[in-house]
């Protein structure tokens, strides 16, 4: 090998190299910041997008604290699968994310010379000793920062030498010339690495050393803003159709933006070369007025975007019912978040087993045949969904989670084997009422009386379990541990009496089996429930 090949190697290795650190660097700084400000983020989403300007505002502010337009796209699309986002809102947080993502390139647009090892060395420290708190992400996020600068710095070193080379010089006099090839490359390479923040950092480093024009620059910028749309597309597979017309609605919004401004990029430039006298900066610059531009020419068509959206991707969701609702394994890659799904999730299954519990109830007390069945085909996909659930959780990766989360992930296991139990419990009241149907069973009228009165306690507990459970009603747990003993008494004294009915020919031998294992089911589905609420106090 002969000593300028490995010198050219040695230099694209640098190169890369130093976009690998710039890509780890965002990646820590975001994982660190979604650490310790991820459900604050989530309810930000849910709560400030009821109209498009708090929208907007929304998805430019949290975008800019977490540094990537892509992990916004992928929980906007887990939060419409969820239902907590219309295709109205989520177009409204994607423009708000085009001006937020630019504030990455004004970052690193800054020249901090090597004061970037000074930032590595205290986040280091942070992160490092002040394990198990929330310091430690805050750590994490200063340590991801330089090394985000330190990557930067690298490709710069990198590029320094290949500036003066004749064919790249060549190949950028060629974007000048035909700036579509510039957008082109820049849509090919940042759907490759899906970041966009990358390929803007990239562009910025080649401006540190000249190796571009401020025209092929933001050539490869407007391809940047093209290619990042691949994240959103592949995120919305598989996703509800809304899920996937807020994809296509980001692509009409980065293309008409790129459309609009193309055919005048030399006067863009022009404009941009005024703002500063230092290349990087321009770059940066024209990054930004151009976000901000497209967003201020998009916003008032955002009713337009969103019906081209909904002609593109025709037809309707159908409806949940007992299928995963709030469950995205995208979301997995933001740990905090797939958390508050999960707990969404298993706060619906606690919902769905409420009206189960009240079909089982008519079933067993009334000999409902419909209303059995109905508890049999519940039963099976209360399984599903727990397992599901269940599955979801072990995914989640628990060395990303701060302390809080942990313990989070550990109730949430408990709260659904309970549910699931509950549901099980249900279960045998149909498989008694079959039972009861089949051999033609009749109860007296003292034993059918005192079954009601415990049914009718229990499934009061339950639907207070799970009203505290969706509001974290501490107090309201406290009554239901009370309620349980109140149960554990009337289930102790009613199997006295029917012993003792039993003894006096009131009530038939063959109901002696349903009546004491209803009573027993009874009994669990309320032990169940004061575990349910032992949890909302103790978490």
């Amino acid at each position: 090998m002969s000593t300028d090949i490995f010198q050219q190697l040695m230099i694209a290795f640098q190169i890369f190299g130093g976009l690998a650190l710039f890509l780890f660097g965002i990646g820590f700084l975001s994982g660190g910041l979604e650490k310790a400000a991820g459900f604050r983020m989530q309810k930000m989403l849910e709560k400030l997008t009821s109209n498009r300007v708090k929208a907007a505002g929304a998805g430019a502010f949290i975008t800019a604290i977490i540094q990537s337009s892509s992990l916004m796209m992928v929980t906007l699309i887990g939060l419409i699968n969820a239902g907590l986002l219309n295709l109205r809102q989520a177009v409204g947080v994607i423009l708000g994310a085009e001006i937020g993502t630019t504030i990455t390139a004004q970052i690193v647009s800054f020249n901090i010379g090597q004061i970037y090892f000074l930032i590595i060395g205290v986040g280091f420290l942070v992160y490092f000793s002040l394990r198990r708190s929330n310091y430690q992400y805050i750590g994490q996020a200063i340590l991801g920062f330089g090394i985000l600068f330190l990557g930067m710095a690298t490709m710069s070193s990198g590029l320094k030498p290949i500036s003066q080379d004749p064919l790249f010089i060549d190949t950028l006099r060629e974007f000048g010339k035909t700036p579509l090839l510039g957008v082109l490359m820049g849509a090919v390479f940042t759907a490759v690495i899906q970041s966009s923040s990358a390929m803007t950092g990239l562009v910025i480093a080649m401006g540190m050393e000249n190796a571009i024009t401020l025209e092929g620059a933001i050539a490869l910028i407007f391809g940047a803003n093209i290619g990042t749309c691949i994240t959103g597309m592949i995120a919305s597979l598989g996703s509800s159709i809304a899920s996937k017309r807020a994809a296509v609605a980001q692509v009409i919004i980065n293309f008409l933006g790129v459309a609009i401004f193309l055919p005048f990029l030399t006067p863009f430039a022009n404009v941009v070369s005024l703002t500063s006298d230092d290349l990087p900066r321009q770059i940066a610059n024209a990054h930004t007025i151009f976000n901000v531009m497209v967003t201020l020419i998009m916003f008032p068509l955002l009713g337009v975007i969103v019906y081209a959206a909904t002609k593109i991707i025709r037809g309707e969701d159908l409806p949940f019912d007992f299928r995963v609702r709030y469950l995205d394994e995208r979301l997995l890659n933001a740990p905090i978040i797939a958390l508050t799904q999960a707990d969404k999730e298993v706060k619906r299954i606690a919902q769905l087993v409420v009206g189960m519990l009240e079909r089982a109830e008519a079933a067993f007390m009334k000999n409902d045949e419909k209303s059995m069945k109905i508890v049999f085909e519940r039963e099976t996909a209360i399984d599903e969904l727990c397992r599901s659930v269940e599955q979801y959780l072990d995914k989640i990766p628990m060395s990303r989670l701060n302390e809080s989360g942990f313990r989070k992930s550990v109730a949430l296991i408990h709260t659904l084997t309970d549910i699931e139990r509950i549901a099980d419990h249900s279960d045998n009241f149909a498989i008694a009422a079959r039972e009861k149907i089949k051999s033609g069973i009749r109860f007296s009228p003292q034993a059918q009386e005192e079954l009601q009165t415990v049914f009718s306690k229990v499934r009061k507990m339950y639907e207070s379990v799970v009203q505290a459970l969706n509001t974290n009603d501490k107090e309201m747990a406290k009554e239901i541990l009370k309620m349980e003993d109140e149960i554990n008494q009337l289930e102790s004294e009613f199997r006295e009496e029917h012993i003792n009915r039993l003894k006096k020919g009131i009530c038939l031998p063959e109901a002696d089996v349903i009546f004491t294992e209803s009573m027993r089911n009874l009994e669990r589905i309320g032990d169940h429930s004061d575990n349910i609420a032992h949890g909302i106090l103790t978490e």
